[in-house]
């Protein structure tokens, strides 16, 4: 079984403390319920996160985290609502070295790389279409897109054994 290259509790500690600082109240206790989620199976490998606002792209980069995967976030275009750079920026050094930056957008037919082995998704459904009609001509098939809920509430969950083999 491979294990996650980095510190899973650590990450998730770091993780909540920076959104309490941050007054991101439910992804804070998003980040504590995951404490007691961490899985035991393989991590799958990179998870490209995509989101339409930071809550969510947040959300989706602590359950892909916590399933013990890096994560793989798209540069920001300039009409971008998620700044991915700025936000990467002020991240704690465990959560930001494990995200790796691409130049790949989904409004891009390229190949994203690095080549991700699932995809975290919130958004609209005609870019949902969009992006699994683009990812069945990636070269390793299939890739899972997991479509996540837009709002963090009490219940919100990304079911972590999706993220893993």
């Amino acid at each position: 079984m491979t294990q996650a290259s980095f510190d899973i509790d650590e990450m998730l500690e770091s993780f909540h403390t920076w959104l309490e600082a941050q007054s991101k109240d439910e992804l804070a206790a998003y980040a504590e319920r995951l404490t007691d989620q961490v899985p035991e199976s393989a991590p799958l490998g990179m998870v490209l996160c995509l989101a339409n606002n930071q809550d969510s792209l947040l959300a989706q980069t602590m359950a892909a985290l916590t399933a013990g995967n890096g994560v793989i976030w798209p540069r920001a275009q300039p009409d971008d609502p998620v700044q991915t750079q700025a936000l990467r920026v002020g991240l704690p050094l465990p959560i930001k070295s494990q995200i790796t930056m691409t130049d790949w957008h989904p409004s891009s037919d390229a190949v994203p790389d690095p080549l991700p082995q699932a995809v975290l998704y919130t958004g609209d459904a005609d870019e949902l279409t969009r992006l699994q009609q683009q990812s069945g001509q990636w070269p390793q098939q299939p890739v899972p897109i997991i479509s996540c809920e837009e709002d963090i509430e009490d219940d919100f969950d990304i079911p972590l054994a999706q993220l893993q083999q």
